[in-house]
């Protein structure tokens, strides 16, 4: 993005950049989009006064200024580093306006800069030249050394992977060659998760969630568990809010993703959303019917239809929860009602597909996990053993 001279000399004393008005008429700074995603820290600032008070002169020099450190800043990610180290190469990254991490999702982002930023701080002044394979296979040795789990290790070729491709679509040859061994290396990955959670310790947990007063809490699990939802689906998430105006938010956060009443019909007989994780690649909105499903319909009906705006899932304060939330009320819960202490919030949605797996053919089962290809839908399944016996009883009854 590019400023006017005026930034710098301040020969346009009126200049203001980034200055915003919003509405009741006060002013703030807010950094463009571009800095934000960045990783810039600062989100916005209420100026001084308002509109028509006559001090423009002297928020237009704050703006200024303002600007001036976000710009230094932003150039100072990858000015301060020597070109061809891997601190370089992460940077360029982290800011290049054309890089693929503007168009992921910005919580999602957020998780890719906080893993870069570690990597950085251990190998940043690696050259690219200086990375062959022996280098690669002592950084796996090593993180082994220090005990970091698979899934750790995993994560982190796979973030470092990602500054490797930019480089490579910059045209880095070092880059080029590096990806070539990284194809012919094995990384291992952690082993797919076989805990579920039963209908019976379903019904359990919001049992004493009700008791709790918890019916955020049991809302999100019945929708988790009967309709094999992802929790931001049901209860959405908490992203930045990188300048956007309107919808929930809460300091500095956009509610997203999630339930709200609009999706329902009058009758609260059915719901219509579109899955976010596959709606790029499944755009068309699922519809679901609540008929066959009465307790949660029953749940729904018994909130006032004054309150039946905005978010479905809402904390006693009327915000809609941060996931971690109803994760720690529901660990609270399994651990004192004397359930394995290994369940997950998570564990719901898989709960729901490995029971569905023994009523319905794998093709009904995918779509109605909201997957695009089956191999995707069996890793979610739980107790192969007893498919495995389900097949060997079957084969009995046919001698």
């Amino acid at each position: 993005m590019r400023f006017e001279d005026s930034l710098w000399d301040d020969t346009d004393p009126d200049y203001a950049p980034c200055m915003r008005k919003i509405r009741d008429n006060y002013i703030i700074w807010r950094p463009p989009a571009l800095y934000l995603k960045s990783g810039y820290a600062v989100k916005q600032i209420r100026l001084e006064g308002h509109v028509g008070d006559g001090n423009d002169r002297q928020r237009a020099q704050q703006c200024r200024a303002l600007t001036r450190e976000m710009v230094e800043w932003h150039e100072g990610i990858t000015n301060g580093r020597r070109e061809g180290t891997w601190g370089w190469l992460i940077s360029r990254y982290l800011s290049d306006e054309y890089s693929d991490l503007r168009n992921v999702q910005p919580t999602t982002r957020s998780q890719y800069v906080k893993v870069l930023r570690k990597i950085d701080d251990a190998i940043g002044e690696v050259y690219l030249s200086d990375t062959d394979y022996p280098r690669l296979m002592q950084w796996q040795i090593t993180m082994r050394g220090k005990g970091r789990s698979v899934s750790y290790i995993k994560k982190w070729f796979t973030h470092w992977g990602l500054a490797l491709s930019h480089g490579v679509k910059l045209g880095n040859e070092d880059c080029q060659r590096i990806k070539a061994i990284r194809a012919e290396m094995r990384i291992q990955s952690p082993a797919p998760r076989s805990v579920t959670i039963n209908r019976g310790q379903i019904d359990l947990v919001i049992k004493e969630a009700d008791r709790r007063g918890m019916p955020h809490l049991s809302l999100s699990l019945l929708f988790r568990f009967e309709f094999m939802l992802r929790g931001v689906d049901v209860s959405g998430e908490w992203e930045p809010s990188e300048g956007r105006e309107g919808g929930v938010q809460h300091n500095g956060r956009l509610w997203v993703k999630g339930l709200t009443w609009e999706m329902f019909d009058k009758n609260l007989s059915k719901f219509t959303k579109v899955i976010s994780k596959t709606a790029k690649s499944l755009p068309e909105p699922y519809t679901f019917d609540l008929t066959n499903v009465p307790d949660i319909r029953e749940r729904l009906m018994a909130i006032p239809k004054e309150k039946r705006v905005g978010p479905v899932i809402v904390l006693p304060n009327g915000r809609p929860p941060r996931d971690t939330v109803l994760t720690r009320a529901f660990k609270v819960i399994v651990r004192e009602s004397g359930l394995p202490e290994n369940l997950r919030l998570s564990d719901s949605r898989s709960g729901g597909i490995t029971e569905a797996k023994a009523m319905v053919d794998p093709y009904t089962l995918r779509d109605a996990a909201q997957h695009t290809q089956s191999s995707t839908t069996d890793r979610y399944v739980r107790n192969r053993s007893d498919a495995a016996n389900k097949v060997v009883k079957m084969r009995g009854k046919r001698h």
